[in-house]
């Protein structure tokens, strides 16, 4: 006899930091960045669910290297949606800034947001009625993804607010675990932040228990990470020493942030 599993949506656990997304709903399930095959057709196959849709924010083998398996072993069809300005093997549904995606095993109207900067083709998949967000490497818990190049930091701090105007209550599902690295160079750039300090309490609990830490939330972020928080008086302060120049604009800022991320891992 088949498992039941309840509507909902499901980490499923890929390579060495990656989450899958699983979007369940009467027996159907729609997919977000496969990076691997066999973790996802395990948990299809172990509920007796449906392909209905698979969704790629970015172009990156962690997120797209299990499409063709997927595709390949079920018989019949479904869309894959993608960025539309960028060739991803099997996509065949191509998506852009504001366009309505409608997956009716879901009940669902699922809204396209650029949010590039990451690379030079980033979408994030909006459930406006929902409040849920699936970003893939653009905004992390307490993070956010690496640049492209560095003329993407304008890029990227603008996906960041874009994300960061959306409502505050708004679930965040990113695409790795790495919430706690994050975390503590967060601590290091904004040492005041009593919230944070607490936040990373519960995470440290919650990894030792091996334990996702996400989703989070826009609140939470706004809250807690330093790339959300460019023109706040301590972070702009932290960057300013850590560079050794006087920083003023957001952009300033948050160029100096990543550069100081990246030089930490």
């Amino acid at each position: 006899m088949k498992k039941q599993i309840k509507n909902g949506i499901f980490p499923i656990k890929s390579l060495k930091d990656n989450y899958i997304w699983a979007i369940v709903k009467n027996h159907s399930i729609a997919i977000v960045d496969p990076g691997e095959y066999e973790p996802i057709l395990d948990f299809v196959n172990k509920y007796s669910l449906r392909i209905c849709a698979i969704f790629i924010t970015h172009y990156h083998e962690d997120h797209t290297a299990g499409i063709k398996k997927i595709s390949n072993s079920t018989n019949y069809q479904f869309p894959i949606y993608g960025p539309y300005n960028k060739t991803i093997s099997l996509c065949n549904k191509k998506v852009n800034e504001n366009d309505i995606i409608c997956i009716p095993e879901l009940e669902s109207y699922i809204t396209a947001l650029n949010v590039s900067g990451h690379t030079l083709h980033d979408i994030a998949y909006y459930e406006k009625q929902k409040k849920i967000l699936f970003c893939g490497d653009t905004l992390f818990s307490g993070g956010c993804g690496r640049l492209y190049n560095d003329s993407c930091a304008k890029t990227m701090l603008l996906s960041l607010m874009k994300i960061s105007s959306l409502p505050i209550d708004t679930m965040v599902f990113c695409a790795h675990e790495y919430t706690l690295q994050n975390l503590r160079w967060a601590i290091t750039v904004d040492n005041n932040n009593l919230e944070l300090k607490e936040y990373y309490k519960t995470i440290i609990m919650l990894r030792e228990l091996d334990y996702p830490t996400l989703p989070s939330s826009i609140h939470k972020e706004l809250t807690i990470n330093p790339f959300l928080r460019t023109n706040h008086f301590d972070i702009i302060k932290a960057a300013s020493l850590y560079s050794g120049k006087n920083l003023k604009s957001s952009l300033e800022v948050f160029t100096v942030l990543r550069k100081w991320k990246n030089e930490l891992g």
